[in-house]
Order: structure tokens, then C-alpha cells, then sequence
């Protein structure tokens, strides 16, 4: 007698990251994938339900829901979102605290939470001071939620994850130049760190769920690789057929760019480029899974790319 599969709850699963652990449990097909949301009868979720995703309505900032969206489950995918949060650490932690316990409450047997490290101290005093009091905030309100996780007694693992390819196709503002040419522009710098996509993710959580016991208390890196600024604007320039430039600004440039959140990535750059301590915690070495290379992920994407240089 086989015995019946497990059920894991997806949280984010209309994003990036949730949206890769299901892709990659629904192509294991070794686990009933359920997810959250806070409308049900939107397309991204009637789109999952067509996929066999149990749709459930749920949302972090409510722990009754939670509770009663978990309820059944065995396992739990969490990732937390400050922008849902009001670009709040205060409002991320409190996400985070009250998917722990409702999971608590739920009888959830294990949960993976896609985290970040708390920047060192030595960063910090490098760093200026946002309006929250806070150095790179989305950073220390998952590193609190970690925190959360790791003491609520529940068998858990942590994801640390890097920079998404999936930013460049997603968020990254091109600019094209008089002379046909596009740039972009922010103040990371111009040295290679790690990145990887966003279905890494899910093919890194699927893995642990294959033997969460191997990986109960551990941090597990998600890798892709480690490339520079220049060197993935010449992999877009040849996928494109266009020429495609990075152009460094400054940090303080960087701060004063027009989108929320801003001084908070302009903070987290200047870590990344400045501390080793971003790139020491992501050995590319022996990974649980390796995931693809930003080259192979970009000509995967290469039509969405083109399209989106032709909406400039």
C-alpha cells in the first residue's frame, strides 16, 4: 500500500518565489500543493486552480486565516513580503510571526522559510540610516522572521537566497540612449556576486522536501552563479540583438531614485559591493541544486527580454 501524498502550502504563490515552488512541486507530483491568497477568484488564482492547485483564501496579516487555510497540510512554503507589508520591519516580522503560529496551531510538521541574513554590524555602521531607523530593512525583518522560525520549535529549514536573474527582466528600468542603445543603471557596482532565478528556489525547496530530516536546521543556499553588471548586460545585448550597457551611479543617486524602497536597496548594493560577508554565506560550491546560469536563464527568456527593451 503506497501511503497518500503529503500536502504543502505555498505562500506567495502568485509571485515569483511561491510561483517557482509550485512549478516545481506540481512537476515533482510527488506532493498536493496548496496555496494562499487573499481573493480566490482573481486570474492568477483561478489560473493555479486550473493547474490542480488547491486555492484557499488566506492572508499573513490574519492568523485565523492562516490557521484554517493550514489546517490539513503537513508542510509549509513561507515567504514573507514587505512590499505587501508597507515596506514595514514591523509589519514583515508580524507576517512572519503569524504564519509560524498558525502553523503551530495547524499541526504543520515542517515549514521552509525563504530568508536573508541580518547584516553584520560592522556593515551597518557603514550604512546610512533609513527613515525606519533601520540599515537595509528587508533584510533584518527576515532575518527576525528566521529568527521566529528557528525558536518556534517547529522542524524548519531556511532558504538563503541572492539577487533574482528575474529582476532584470522585471524590475530593472532600461533607458534607451540617443544613439539606440539601452542602459541601466544602479549603484551595485561593476565586481561579480551571487544571483540566481527564481525557479531555483522552488527546485531547492522541492529538494529539501525530499528529505526534510537531511535538512532540519539548516540554512541551505539557493546558487545560481556569480556574475558582474557588464558581464549580464553583454548576455542581454546577444539575446537581443541590441546593446545593452551598465552604467554605475552612486549610492546617494541610487537613494534618491523615484520608487518605494529605494534608500533600502540602494543600502542593500552598497553591502553586497562593500562586505565579502554577502558572498562568503553563498558558497557556489556543492550545491543542493545548481541552478541554471544567468546566460541559460536568459535565453529561456529571451522573447520576454526583446518585448520588454520594445516597450521603452
Amino acid at each position: 500500500m503506497t501511503s497518500a501524498k503529503k500536502t504543502v502550502v505555498v505562500t506567495g504563490a502568485t509571485g515569483s518565489q511561491g510561483g517557482g515552488v509550485v512549478d516545481a512541486l506540481l512537476a515533482a507530483g510527488k506532493r498536493n500543493v496548496r496555496t494562499i491568497t487573499r481573493k480566490s477568484t482573481s486570474k492568477k488564482a483561478k489560473d493555479l486552480a486550473t493547474r490542480g492547485v488547491e486555492v484557499v483564501e488566506g492572508d499573513l496579516g490574519d492568523t485565523a486565516s492562516l490557521i484554517k487555510a493550514f489546517t490539513g497540510a503537513d508542510e509549509l512554503f513561507l515567504v514573507t513580503d514587505i512590499k505587501s507589508a508597507d515596506q514595514s520591519y514591523d509589519g514583515e516580522l508580524q507576517q512572519g510571526k503569524n504564519a509560524v503560529d498558525a502553523a503551530k496551531e495547524a499541526g504543520i510538521g515542517f515549514v521552509i522559510f525563504s530568508s536573508l541574513e541580518d547584516i553584520p554590524a560592522d556593515a551597518k555602521e557603514g550604512l546610512p540610516t533609513l527613515h525606519d531607523g533601520r540599515k537595509v530593512t528587508h533584510f533584518e525583518s527576515k532575518a527576525a522572521v528566521a529568527e521566529y522560525v528557528a525558536n518556534s520549535g517547529l522542524p524548519y529549514t531556511l532558504l538563503l537566497t541572492s539577487a533574482f536573474y528575474d529582476n532584470m527582466l522585471n524590475f530593472v528600468f532600461y533607458q534607451k540612449q540617443p544613439d539606440g542603445t539601452y542602459a541601466f543603471s544602479d549603484n551595485l557596482g561593476t565586481e561579480p556576486h551571487s544571483w540566481h532565478s527564481a525557479g531555483t528556489i522552488g527546485l531547492t525547496a522541492a529538494a529539501v522536501l525530499e528529505d526534510p530530516q537531511k535538512f532540519h536546521g539548516k540554512t541551505v543556499p539557493v546558487v545560481g552563479e556569480r556574475i558582474s553588471y557588464p558581464a549580464i548586460a553583454q548576455v542581454l545585448s546577444d539575446i537581443t540583438g541590441k546593446t545593452i550597457r551598465y552604467h554605475p551611479v552612486s549610492d546617494e543617486q541610487m537613494a534618491g531614485m523615484p520608487f518605494p524602497g529605494a534608500a533600502d536597496i540602494a543600502n542593500m548594493f552598497h553591502y553586497y559591493r562593500e562586505w565579502a560577508h554577502y558572498d562568503d554565506l553563498r558558497p557556489i560550491t556543492n550545491p543542493v541544486v545548481q541552478g541554471p546560469t544567468f546566460k541559460d536563464w536568459a535565453e529561456a527568456h529571451s522573447d520576454a527580454f526583446k518585448k520588454r527593451l520594445e516597450s521603452v
